[in-house]
């Protein structure tokens, strides 16, 4: 039924063809991507290519408030649009929040829409703030309100996915690195906090640690997190072997989970807490000073990623195929089972998908301290730190 009653509205939203894209009629273009912080960065190579081919366009960006600060100095990105759909607010709210969006994409009078998200929600905003171009994602028949539908691949990593709908513009991506603009008064800052800390940089490398994460508005996944045992090992062996100087990071809420690791282990030198006392720009600019990043699938990971720094990922119930970072400069350590990866584009809507349903957590358990070790040494080593 469901299925139907796309199909019925697509015919609606789609009895016209769909007019050509033609650039000299592109003014104003308004990128739709909410949250979170690794699927923000994941469009950073979209408006790359938009910036290079149209360099007079203004880009609006739609996104959480959250997270909007990943795109608030970007100086490809014009203009934001606050619209806050994840957080748990009463139905009154949602429709008033939806409206105001709405509002504000009609007072933009934008020319073209990417609408990155596969919910028909987002296109129908589109759709309402009489944006005439919306290029986005079918999946089920859910993008029944796009002019220019884009085949959602479930199988295809989530920066691939969002450049696929540039066919329409006739463009491609030469790059599909991340990145992220730090602005150079908190690179200073970044620099300074750590010297206050007591970092000596000639002493050995900087390690960024993060071994919270998995709780993102309207979403609660620990199971992406490996255990504090395991990071305790790595820290304990990369402080003997490398004289690596650790950055804790995180959240207020990964506070806790820092401080049973660090009750566990003595350090030399002594690790570095931020967690909590940054903002996600400070904490990229800290991530830029560091030599090497080791965590899950998390938003940190990808901040590193876009900021240009080695990377060791650890990947459980998430597909390393869609989410890792890529390069010769990244590795992913994970223990591969028949019921991982279990949180993918296809179940994502599962109502137990945050949860191990086989109790065991053997994905994420499975994953030896040493396998993190040997990867985190060789990428240190490629950087010129030896132990």
């Amino acid at each position: 039924m469901k299925k139907l009653f796309f199909r019925l509205l697509r015919v609606f939203f789609q009895s016209a063809k769909p007019r050509p894209v033609r650039a000299e009629n592109i003014q104003r273009i308004l990128v739709i991507k909410l949250c979170c912080i690794g699927d923000i960065l994941f469009t950073t190579p979209l408006l790359r290519v938009l910036q290079s081919n149209y360099p007079r366009v203004r880009i609006t960006y739609m996104v959480s408030s959250w997270c909007g600060e990943l795109v608030s100095r970007d100086p490809r990105v014009s203009n934001i649009i606050e619209f806050n759909a994840y957080e748990p607010v009463g139905r009154m709210e949602k429709l008033r929040r939806a409206w105001q969006a709405i509002r504000a994409v009609r007072k933009g009078q934008f020319d073209l829409a990417f609408i990155l998200h596969r919910t028909p929600l987002a296109g129908l905003l589109a759709a309402a703030g009489n944006v005439p171009i919306r290029i986005g994602f079918d999946w089920e028949g859910r993008g029944f309100a796009h002019t220019h539908p884009v085949p959602f691949r479930p199988e295809a990593h989530e920066v691939d996915r969002d450049l696929e709908g540039l066919k329409f513009l006739g463009l491609s991506a030469e790059s599909r690195s991340l990145d992220l603009a730090v602005p150079p008064e908190l690179e200073q800052a970044a620099k300074d906090f750590l010297t206050q800390q007591g970092y000596k940089r000639k002493a050995g490398p900087l390690v960024a640690l993060f071994p919270g994460g998995g709780v993102n508005p309207g979403t609660v996944m620990t199971t992406k997190r490996w255990p504090l045992e395991g990071y305790q090992e790595v820290c304990q062996e990369l402080s003997r072997g490398f004289k690596a100087c650790m950055l804790m990071v995180g959240n207020t809420q990964d506070a806790e989970v820092i401080d049973r690791l660090l009750a566990g282990v003595q350090l030399d030198p002594p690790a570095i807490r931020s967690e909590g006392r940054t903002s996600l720009l400070m904490l990229a600019a800290l991530l830029k000073q560091c030599d090497l990043f080791i965590g899950g699938d998390s938003g940190p990971l990808h901040i590193a990623d876009a900021v240009g720094i080695p990377t060791v990922s650890i990947f459980g119930p998430t597909d390393p195929n869609l989410l890792a970072p890529r390069g010769s400069h990244h590795r992913v350590v994970r223990h591969a089972l028949a019921c991982s990866p279990c949180y993918t584009p296809v179940t994502v809507r599962q109502k137990d998908v945050t949860i191990c349903r086989e109790g065991t957590m053997a994905c994420m358990r499975g994953i030896k301290a040493n396998e993190v070790l040997e990867a985190a040494g060789e990428l240190l080593k490629m950087k010129g730190s030896h132990p």
